[in-house]
């Protein structure tokens, strides 16, 4: 199962880049992935609708709403943009083919009363995770995205997203699909999958920093405007590493888990360069 996300991925990325179809992309190529530095700064602002687990490794599936809120120089169409890129997301810098900023992403807090799988986990308290992101566009059909983040009161760990997507624009369409990697903090694993419990090792168990999910997402996005744009997407993950073991998967919960959205964006011109 853990290869299945992978070879989706790839097998949409291969899909999606047949010889013919980047040789009529390469005409656009500067358009699509260098903003000029006369380009106005453009702030797209949105919201969102999830369909998924209570939490990574849950097998209750939840509603969540999800806020969107993206800073950079030129259009949101200029930049690929996936559904599960963080919520705060401002490039500072950008060039032909690369984009280099501010990552952000909000975390909720758990409650054992909101779910009784969480009964023999402690509590876990609202914050955030702060860091940077680069993204690499080798032609201008495929993204390249690295994260790094570090845990603000919720966690005191590193993580790390590695994303690959590669898209293609029909028409006011735009979908594109691609495979997914995250690596988190030993911290991060103790905080979410540490148990009181002796069977599960108890909150002093030692987590080993490592591979925490492998996954994929697809997505389609229907542009109304150049402002405003609407989005659904499917994505799967499936838990890896010591996380993997936590009473709270592997008892009562999976290690396979999927997540269906759907989105809307405006964006607009702050009128700045």
């Amino acid at each position: 199962m853990r290869c299945v996300a992978y070879l989706a991925g790839l097998a949409a990325c291969l899909a999606l880049s047949s010889p013919d179809r980047a040789q009529a992309q390469s005409s656009d190529y500067t358009t699509l992935t260098s903003p000029q530095s006369a380009q106005n700064w453009y702030l797209t602002v949105g919201a969102g609708l999830r369909y998924q687990p209570d939490y990574t490794g849950s097998d209750d599936y939840v509603f969540r709403a999800r806020p969107i809120i993206s800073l950079g120089r030129g259009l949101k169409s200029t930049w690929w943009s996936a559904e599960d890129d963080p919520t705060l997301t401002i490039g500072f810098f950008s060039g032909q083919g690369w984009r280099v900023g501010f990552s952000g992403e909000l975390l909720w807090k758990r409650k054992a009363d909101v779910n009784p799988a969480l009964v023999a986990v402690p509590e876990t308290k609202f914050g955030a995770e702060a860091g940077g992101f680069v993204e690499f566009y080798p032609t201008s059909w495929l993204r390249a995205r690295a994260d790094l983040r570090r845990g603000i009161v919720a966690h005191d760990a590193l993580v790390a997203d590695f994303k690959l997507d590669a898209f293609q624009r029909i028409g006011a369409w735009t979908i594109g699909a691609g495979p997914r990697m995250s690596v988190v903090g030993a911290d991060y694993l103790r905080t979410y999958y540490g148990s009181y419990t002796a069977g599960g090792g108890g909150l002093l168990k030692r987590f080993n920093a490592g591979v925490h999910t492998v996954g994929a997402i697809a997505q389609a996005t229907y542009n109304w405007t150049d402002q405003i744009s609407t989005t659904a997407y499917v994505e799967y993950k499936y838990l890896v590493g010591d996380a993997a073991q936590a009473p709270i998967v592997k008892t009562w919960g999976s290690r396979n888990s999927f997540t269906f959205g759907v989105s809307a964006s405006y964006a607009f011109d702050t009128g700045f360069r």
